[in-house]
């Protein structure tokens, strides 16, 4: 409790200080909430401009991603945070890289032994546009919102575990267009990454190593 003056009276207000900690909890569910918000907004816009035909091939993604990642950041900071409070930092960043590629050292040896290749026919143009969209937009859009706004808001909320689950399901109900079993894959996914962004704080590794695990074997690599 805090007594006050009030002005030259003489009379005593009395006010609360907010717990710190409750504020944290209360300030988590405001962003949890926005973060949700920016989740589903470009979504929403962006499905039914596809089925009209006005947004065609990687357009409604670059539009997806790009408010990701902005919105993110916008978040954070009107939140009177800073960014690497979302994992934006360099701190970290060679342990997050290394825990991260574990997921793209695993899968290659696995493809590669079954026989995957490198895909025939490609241009110096689509190799250049899928690595644009992949490390430039699509890893760091997902990373950001799932890994870096999504995961440290319900953490400062609920706690770092359920912050991990929610981020993880979100991430695989991104993908549904994709089935069942691949909403659950990317799920799954999802919950490594957030792992290694809270292990260490970091979450350019796992938007650098997710770019690259798309490159890889979404687009470079068939069977």
């Amino acid at each position: 409790m805090k007594e006050q003056y009030n002005g030259g009276s003489g009379m005593r207000e009395t006010t609360s200080a907010e717990d710190p900690m409750k504020r944290d909890q209360r300030v988590g569910g405001s962003e949890t909430l926005q973060a949700f918000l920016l989740f589903l907004l470009p979504v929403s816009l962006a499905i039914p401009l596809y089925v009209c035909g006005i947004l065609q091939g990687l357009t409604p993604y670059y539009l997806v991603y790009s408010i990701y990642i902005l919105g993110s950041i916008a978040i954070t900071r009107r939140n009177g945070r800073q960014l690497h409070e979302i994992g934006l930092t360099g701190r970290n960043l060679t342990e997050s890289l290394l825990m991260s590629s574990a997921l793209v050292l695993g899968n290659l040896i696995g493809r590669l032994r079954a026989g995957a290749h490198i895909a025939s026919g490609l241009t110096l143009s689509m190799i250049g546009q899928q690595a644009l969209y992949n490390f430039v937009f699509s890893g760091p859009g997902q990373e950001i919102l799932f890994r870096g706004l999504i995961l440290s808001a319900i953490s400062r909320w609920k706690g770092a575990v359920l912050a991990v689950v929610i981020s993880s399901v979100l991430f695989g109900i991104m993908h549904a267009r994709m089935g069942i079993a691949y909403v659950f894959w990317t799920a799954v996914i999802g919950g490594f990454y957030g792992y290694v962004a809270y292990k260490t704080g970091n979450v350019v590794g796992p938007m650098l190593i997710h770019g690259l695990y798309n490159f890889l074997f979404d687009f470079l690599l068939t069977s």
